[in-house]
C-alpha cells in the first residue's frame, strides 16, 4: 500500500509540471511550437502500438499467462495498424487543434491549469510527507 501511495504522489507531481507548462511558457511559446505539439499528440497511436508490441513480445517470451490480456493486446494492435491514419486525423481534428487553440487564446484556461497543477503538486507533497511520518 505504501508503494501505491508513493507512486501516486510521484505521478501527481510529474503531471503537475506538464499541466503548469502552458502557463509558465506562455502563449508566444505555444504559438511557436504549435505544430510540434500537434504532431506529438497525433503520433500517440503509433506510440501505443509500439508499447503494445513490446508488451506482447514480453508476454510471448515469458509464455502466455493470460489469454484475455493477449487477445486484448492483439486487438488493440490490429485496430491501431488498420486505422492509424484515421485515428491521427481524428486526434488532430478533435483533440490537438482545439486544445492548442484554447491554450493559445484563452488566458483564463491556462491559469486554471496552473491552479490544478498547484493542487496536484501539493497533494503529492502531502502524500509523501504522510508516508514519511508513518514510517
Amino acid at each position: 500500500m505504501i508503494k501505491f501511495f508513493t507512486l501516486l504522489s510521484l505521478i501527481l507531481q510529474f503531471c503537475s509540471f506538464w499541466i503548469a507548462a502552458p502557463e509558465v511558457l506562455g502563449a508566444d511559446w505555444l504559438k511557436k511550437t504549435e505544430t510540434l505539439i500537434r504532431n506529438t499528440i497525433n503520433k500517440l497511436p503509433q506510440v501505443i502500438l509500439g508499447i503494445s508490441g513490446m508488451i506482447s513480445g514480453i508476454v510471448f517470451y515469458h509464455s502466455i499467462k493470460s489469454t484475455v490480456a493477449l487477445i486484448a493486446i492483439v486487438v488493440v494492435m490490429l485496430v491501431l495498424m488498420l486505422f492509424s491514419k484515421r485515428i491521427e486525423k481524428l486526434l488532430d481534428r478533435k483533440i490537438s487543434k482545439p486544445l492548442m487553440d484554447k491554450l493559445i487564446l484563452n488566458d483564463s484556461f491556462r491559469f486554471t491549469l496552473l491552479k490544478f497543477s498547484a493542487i496536484f503538486f501539493t497533494i503529492g507533497f502531502f502524500i509523501q510527507l504522510a508516508l514519511e511520518v508513518i514510517k
